[in-house]
């Protein structure tokens, strides 16, 4: 039960993080508007090489690649008769991160919440509203909220459960490390606030925790 406990203090605390962030104080735009350039209308970074084609789309692809070799390990321990230990737990960091990353694709496709670079404040024409407040009718074109992005990173909080001791918690601290380079490339780019990367955190670790308490109470086979 530790690292379901973990992983919903993670959830929790992300969540308190990003209302902090966005409803509470002004740290969001704020944020924001570190990397907005007012001359140019723009936040400067968007295209830049390293932040959109190694720190984006690079990121996103390793990810896939990884949770795609683990798929085979699986399929491969399943054809090979492996451990039925190791094959239970490897199915379930696949089955937990693909529902995390699925989760956060549900809920931005939902979200009224528009991209920085689409806000009047950020060289766009879209109204900022804070979470919770009521949907403006210029709010833009929405669906940014969480963040796809760094979704990919968080999307490993599922192999906590299947981890313990020191290893769990190297790979905590690895996995939310990446997650906030992740966000961290986003923010700077314009792409999403600070509020939009906790949440997404926050997302990916209830999914998992979640999954784990599942998983915990579902007979082996």
């Amino acid at each position: 039960m530790v690292a379901q406990a973990d992983l919903l203090l993670i959830a929790f605390a992300s969540v308190l993080l990003a209302l902090a962030s966005n409803r509470w104080s002004g740290t969001d735009r704020w944020i924001a508007a570190l990397f907005f350039d007012p001359a140019a209308g723009a936040f400067t970074l968007r295209q830049n090489w390293l932040l959109s084609v190694v720190l984006h789309d690079s990121l996103k692809w390793l990810s896939v690649v990884a949770w795609c070799a683990l798929l085979l390990g699986w399929i491969g321990l399943r054809i090979g008769g492996g451990r039925a230990a190791l094959r239970r737990r490897a199915g379930f960091v696949l089955l937990a991160s693909f529902a995390a990353v699925l989760a956060v694709n549900l809920l931005r496709a939902q979200s009224a919440h528009s991209c920085p670079w689409y806000l009047a404040d950020f060289g766009g024409s879209a109204a900022f509203f804070r979470l919770f407040d009521p949907v403006p009718g210029n709010a833009g074109p929405g669906r940014c909220l969480p963040s796809g992005h760094a979704a990919s990173a968080f999307m490993w909080l599922a192999v906590l459960p299947v981890l313990a001791g020191r290893r769990r918690v190297q790979a905590c601290a690895g996995v939310l490390l990446l997650g906030g380079v992740a966000g961290l490339v986003q923010v700077v780019r314009g792409a999403h606030f600070l509020s939009h990367i906790l949440l997404t955190a926050a997302a990916c670790a209830l999914v998992c925790g979640l999954a784990a308490l599942a998983f915990r109470s579902a007979p082996p086979k």
